[in-house]
């Protein structure tokens, strides 16, 4: 730890057994065959990767704001962005409140619905949130079709950035057709004003990323989780490879530091923030360059 330093972690979920129910109802949807798929990639998973995908914590929202304060009291976790995974998530809502402005909230909707705009603005204006995280994969949309630009539109009109996860995921119900990143660059272009971020280094789309970085400004990074996406590349390169490339590309001001913490039962992440400092204390970068993306560039983007 550097003595002083302020960290946000700003890509953390909070995941509970209404979430988990969320998830399995969806699943019983399908077919018998789709059942037996998921459950075979599911248990493949979870002895891979040694984590479970499923959370059985029922406690209150102002009880899991409570445990989670004291959760990241233990790293020196200044303050922390929650986001949400399905737009009817108002748990999230009662756990933002109840945190006393330790913890902001980024809202999702669906943009395809008619109602999303103003769903978008009750959870800015009302509910304290200060940004949008958008599920292309999960949801099956491409991110430039012109019926989302409503969304985009509210989003620009409220000034807040935009969060959105392509690249491979946890989640079976993803659709890679959908994960590009190169499919935001005419949106990013077409919205100048809003910052768009897209989390874990494009999550397999490396490349991608660092080419959407040469082209557009308004364009941001997250770090967040393990990024075992490296493993699936057909080219050798690991964290520290594409922490530094990422440095050299796009600076230190485009890049923001997230954990992907999500289960309070395994509690908060520390491996993640321990190697992502370990590399930012040798990547040459000096103390506020290094504060810029522990901290600093996420609270100069959700500051309206």
């Amino acid at each position: 730890m550097i003595e002083g330093l302020e960290i946000i972690d700003a890509h953390m979920h909070i995941f509970t057994k209404n979430f988990t129910d969320r998830i399995n109802k969806r699943i019983e949807k399908g077919s018998a065959e789709y059942q037996e798929a998921f459950h075979i990639w599911s248990n493949w998973f979870q002895s891979k990767y040694n984590s479970e995908l499923s959370e059985q914590n029922e406690d209150p929202p102002a009880q899991i704001a409570k445990d989670w304060s004291a959760e990241l009291d233990k790293y020196k976790i200044d303050k922390a962005c929650f986001i949400a995974l399905h737009p009817e998530e108002d748990e999230l809502t009662q756990f933002i409140s109840a945190s006393d402005g330790r913890f902001y909230g980024f809202a999702t909707v669906d943009p395809r619905d008619k109602n999303a705009p103003e769903l978008l603005k009750k959870r800015i204006n009302d509910e304290n949130y200060v940004g949008l995280k958008l599920y292309p994969t999960l949801q099956r949309y491409k991110v430039s079709d012109k019926s989302l630009y409503p969304v985009y539109e509210t989003a620009a009109s409220l000034g807040i950035p935009i969060m959105l996860h392509m690249g491979i995921t946890l989640s079976y119900e993803a659709d890679l057709r959908y994960a590009n990143p190169i499919e935001l660059h005419p949106v990013i272009k077409n919205f100048p004003k809003i910052d768009f971020i897209v989390p874990h280094f494009g999550a397999g789309y490396f490349k991608e990323i660092l080419f959407l970085a040469y082209h557009v400004q308004n364009f941001y990074v997250d770090t967040s989780g393990n990024n075992v996406w490296t493993k699936y590349l057909p080219y050798k390169i690991d964290l520290e490879g594409v922490m530094k490339k990422t440095i050299d590309i796009m600076g230190p001001e485009r890049i923001i530091y997230g954990s992907d913490s999500r289960m309070l039962s395994r509690g908060y992440r520390a491996g993640v923030l321990e190697k992502q400092l370990s590399i930012l204390k040798n990547s040459g970068l000096n103390r506020d360059e290094i504060q810029f993306i522990m901290g600093g560039n996420f609270r100069r983007l959700i500051s309206r």
